[in-house]
């Protein structure tokens, strides 16, 4: 029998600040790839399927009827910002969730499955 604690392709994405159900930030080093990631397909794949339909909102940042997502890059890392204040609170937090782990686990090249 063997155990996989982890998950092949997994980026790091840390919860660093929770202020209500829906207004979060999010921290993510992308030092081991070696350059910034495109959060627009990794994020909008999760919005879309939920039937949220993600609109661009600039060159970093989508909006849904729930509200926003931004995200900018530092030399190191990503930030990326939820603004959802729309809908009831379990959907917000139901779609929180996805959004985290498609952050951690979504493959761009793979959106929709």
């Amino acid at each position: 029998m063997s155990l996989s604690l982890g998950h092949r392709g997994a980026r790091l994405v840390l919860v660093t600040c929770r202020r209500a159900t829906g207004d979060e930030t999010w921290w993510s080093p992308f030092f081991l790839a070696s350059r910034a990631r495109d959060w627009r397909p990794i994020l909008a794949a999760p919005l879309a399927l939920l039937g949220l339909t993600p609109r661009e909102a600039g060159s970093a940042a989508l909006t849904c009827g729930l509200g926003g997502i931004a995200w900018r890059d530092g030399r190191w890392w990503s930030t990326i910002v939820l603004s959802l204040d729309g809908g009831s609170a379990r959907k917000r937090q139901l779609v929180v969730a996805a959004l985290l782990r498609a952050a951690r686990y979504g493959r761009p090249d793979r959106t929709g499955r």
